[in-house]
């Protein structure tokens, strides 16, 4: 049995699903940086009109995973290593407020959910499953940063997060969430009600997370814009 693509299915995919689509792609390292996105591949991939994908394309511009360039169209942004080690070093600041307002306010709901979350990493990584443990990666930090109270280091943080992912590509088993269980060290602390310590976890973990960045060296290059997209199926419906 094989699955519909896309163009193929009863109803077409409404503009909100195929930005989490291509969102997702490229928080998975799925669409490598400078990947060409060309309006008429996706229109006819995703079996909608070119207005929906470029108005896709205009929201990931925004968030700055894809930039748009006259007369030549758009490319999946990429990050130069100096521009890289400069948003890490304002995720630390941000990362630090958050922890110490999530451990004053977290309540147990909250702290279950975010350990369903860990064993989803941890079962990614038992079976190599790149993708899928970078999203939930940096989800950990996202859904982490929407328990704050302060929500205007909650959105700097959601924003920045996913721009990690046009830098630097890792081999699973030198990811630091894989080598040791760092986001469980961290939820430890923030659930046990110890800022410093939990401060002092999450700065240690980003510390090898930057220590790790590789640019470029490790991406494959794609065959075509249309397989890459293929290889996530089977595509929501």
């Amino acid at each position: 049995m094989t699955t519909a693509r896309p163009a193929e299915s009863k109803n077409k995919p409404t503009e909100d699903v195929i930005y989490d689509d291509l969102y997702n792609a490229i928080l998975e390292r799925k669409l490598p940086p400078d990947t060409k996105l060309g309006e008429n591949l996706l229109a006819e991939h995703y079996g909608v009109s070119r207005t929906i994908i470029r108005q896709v394309l205009q929201r990931l511009s925004h968030d700055r995973l894809v930039k748009l360039e006259p007369n030549r169209g758009a490319f999946v942004a990429a990050l130069s290593l100096e521009e890289a080690r400069q948003i890490y070093a304002v995720w630390r600041l941000l990362e630090a407020a958050i922890v110490r307002n999530v451990t004053q306010t977290i309540n147990r709901k909250q702290i279950d959910s975010l350990r369903q979350l860990v064993a989803e990493e941890r079962q990614a990584c038992e079976t190599q499953d790149l993708p899928r443990l970078t999203r939930l990666s940096a989800q950990f930090h996202i859904q982490l940063a929407e328990l704050c109270s302060n929500k205007i280091l909650s959105r700097y943080l959601k924003e920045l997060v996913p721009q990690t992912s046009l830098a630097f590509f890792y081999e699973v088993r030198s990811m630091p969430v894989c080598t040791k269980d760092e986001h469980s060290e961290i939820l430890d602390y923030i659930a046990m009600g110890n800022e410093e310590a939990a401060v002092d976890a999450a700065m240690r973990h980003l510390d090898g997370i930057e220590a790790a960045l590789n640019t470029r060296a490790a991406f494959r290059k794609p065959t075509s814009l249309v397989d890459l997209l293929n290889s996530r199926l089977p595509f929501p419906s």
